[in-house]
């Protein structure tokens, strides 16, 4: 796994290091390591005047000359400018005596740390953090993910007493005072065109920056907008391996249609359709030993994909690939959640009005559940919505069906899966909400609240895809529309601004015309991706075995019984519980399949270098 990690002890120098880890930064009591990354992949620079320097580390990391301009910046007073240069990167800025680590806006790179009495330990993989301190996986964390809807995670991490470090926040550490978090200033806000200009200029930047290696690339191509677009504006630099994946559901629908368009369209392109009827690659293949799937950071949902990424990148790897693109993101950036009760939040009441009666319509729902929704998030907050989850939590049932429309102007709720929980489980799960609900933010309005969520989740799970597809192929991924830069673009957009009713993702097709095949910016359609049900028919003793010796049911947090009907009902179609049942398979793969001792991650610091 490739991650960075570091210490600030308080008065001697550190004892451990991670195996397998080059020391990035050395400065007393300050170090730092990077393990699995290149030469080329990390960046060091100091100020002119001596008193900062930054250093970065990624897959796609900032030019030197960036890197220096922000060391130089840092000097001034303006440390966070190192958390907005081009790239996907961990950046670490050190002002003084303090120092700032920062991950990046979507969670791709992420930042956990533990404090005790004798310095700060902290790493882009919680799990290496967990083994230096002997912590625990969090059980009640992983019902929640499962078992509810809009619940940040704020600062828990996955292991207990491990913290997370809020995306869009740096962890400082200054000696003789305790880590703090420390929000980064919020990018100001665009107009529609204005942000529309600004993604023209920087997204063939962000692709070009990973197609002008002169090493061989491959891509997704599915035919949507998102992986189209990357594929189109790689094309414009190099020569690309694209694979289009289908199966019996996607099989001669509009996906593939355009994916062969712009095959066509694009002499570098060079199209290679992998069909998971003839490859016998189905969702859920290969968790009959969970034991030998590859280790992630956190619960992976791309568990259930390890077959049809076999499959699907067999080209790219045969091909000498040394970097996938993915569309992972675009959905994200280039799209926007309904949001009326953000709206009517923002003093535009009528709007915000108009926009839920609109939804309703959309959506084939009732108009006054969604009116009386919208007027509540103006006298509501999320911390108000938390408490009132945690009560229903311990008293009331959980809803029949998946979330309704109405839940469009609402904070957070439960999913039909809470009726898993047992009372000790429900007691868990609402005292962890009521903690949280004490520190919840406020100000956030739902619409913003579920953005930021499923943009952190689109991160985590993209580094957890990553993950898996470099210890199983060799292959690394990329995700363009993830960079920070490019989601500061997008999100300085209100929401009601990039959805509107009736057009599909328009922020495209304003920023991208001319530069990405037209029609597929001119779509109206998304293909629904309904393989997953037969593979769940085809896997269902593996994934049965997989849930009957569930930690949790072993925990006495969970009734088996019950988690075992509704993986029945998904077997027959039933979607009620589908993206439960995937949390849970993904958690107990993460919890078996995880190295958990010391000695797998660190080793004695060299008394030599521990001496420096």
């Amino acid at each position: 796994m490739r991650y960075v990690a570091g210490t600030a002890t308080r008065t001697s120098p550190p004892t451990a290091r991670p195996i397998g880890g080059h020391l990035i930064l050395d400065d007393g009591p300050l170090s730092a390591w990077a393990v699995g990354h290149d030469a080329r992949e990390v960046r060091h620079a100091a100020s002119r005047d001596g008193t900062a320097e930054v250093v970065t580390a990624g897959t796609c990391p900032p030019t030197t000359e960036e890197v220096q301009a922000a060391a130089d910046a840092a000097a001034r007073g303006h440390w966070h400018q190192a958390a907005r240069l081009p790239g996907s990167y961990l950046a670490i800025v050190r002002t003084g005596d303090t120092l700032r680590i920062i991950g990046d806006r979507a969670a791709a790179v992420p930042v956990h740390f533990n404090a005790t009495r004798s310095g700060v330990s902290w790493s882009t993989s919680a799990t290496a953090l967990a083994a230096l301190t002997g912590a625990a996986p969090d059980p009640v964390r992983l019902l929640a993910e499962a078992t509810t809807w809009g619940t940040e995670p704020a600062a828990d991490g996955w292991y207990a007493g491990t913290h997370r470090v809020p995306p869009g926040a740096a962890l400082t550490l200054s000696p003789g005072a305790p880590p703090a978090i420390e929000q980064l200033p919020v990018p100001a806000g665009r107009s529609f065109a204005a942000a529309a200009e600004q993604l023209r200029h920087e997204l063939p930047l962000a692709v070009g920056r990973r197609a002008l290696t002169g090493r061989p690339l491959s891509s997704d191509l599915s035919g949507g907008v998102d992986s189209s677009t990357i594929t189109c504006l790689a094309a414009a630099h190099t020569d690309l391996t694209a694979v289009t994946y289908v199966d019996a559901a996607m099989a001669g629908q509009d996906d593939t249609l355009y994916a062969a368009e712009i095959a066509a369209a694009y002499p570098a392109v060079t199209q290679h359709v992998v069909d998971g009827r003839v490859a016998g690659s189905r969702h859920f293949d290969r968790l009959a030993d969970p034991a030998a799937v590859p280790a992630t950071d956190s619960p992976a949902l791309s568990v259930d994909m390890l077959g049809i990424f076999a499959a699907q990148l067999a080209p790219a790897v045969a091909a000498g690939s040394t970097g996938h693109l993915t569309g992972f993101g675009g959905d994200n950036v280039l799209d926007g959640f309904a949001s009326p009760g953000d709206r009517y939040r923002s003093g535009a009441r009528a709007a915000g009005l108009r926009d839920a009666q609109r939804l309703a319509r959309d959506r084939r729902a009732a108009t006054h559940p969604l009116l009386r929704a919208t007027a509540a998030a103006g006298r509501g907050s999320y911390p108000k919505a938390l408490a009132r989850l945690a009560d229903t939590v311990l008293t009331g049932s959980a809803p029949r069906a998946l979330p309704d429309a109405a839940d469009a102007a609402r904070w957070c709720g439960m999913l039909p899966s809470a009726r898993w929980l047992t009372p000790a489980g429900r007691t868990a799960v609402a005292d962890l909400f009521g903690a949280r609900a004490e520190a919840a933010d406020p100000d956030v309005g739902p619409g913003a609240l579920r953005e930021r969520l499923a943009l952190e989740a689109t991160g985590a799970e993209f580094a957890n895809s990553d993950t898996l597809t470099r210890a199983l192929f060799g292959l690394p991924l990329h995700a363009p529309f993830l960079d920070t830069r490019i989601v500061d673009i997008s999100h300085a957009v209100p929401p009601w601004e990039r959805r509107i009713p009736g057009d599909f993702k328009p922020l495209a097709r304003a920023a991208l015309t001319g530069l990405v095949h037209g029609p597929v910016l001119s779509r109206r359609t998304k293909t629904a991706f309904t393989g997953v049900f037969d593979g769940l028919r085809h896997n269902a003793v593996a994934v049965r075995a997989l849930l009957t010796a569930s930690a949790p049911a072993q925990a006495g947090l969970i009734d088996p019984a019950a988690v075992l009907a509704s993986l029945d009902r998904a077997v027959h179609g039933s979607p009620d519980d589908l993206g439960s049942l995937h949390a849970l398979v993904a958690a107990e793969v993460w919890l078996t399949s995880r190295p958990v001792s010391c000695a797998s991650w660190w080793e004695p610091v060299p008394v030599r270098e521990g001496a420096r």
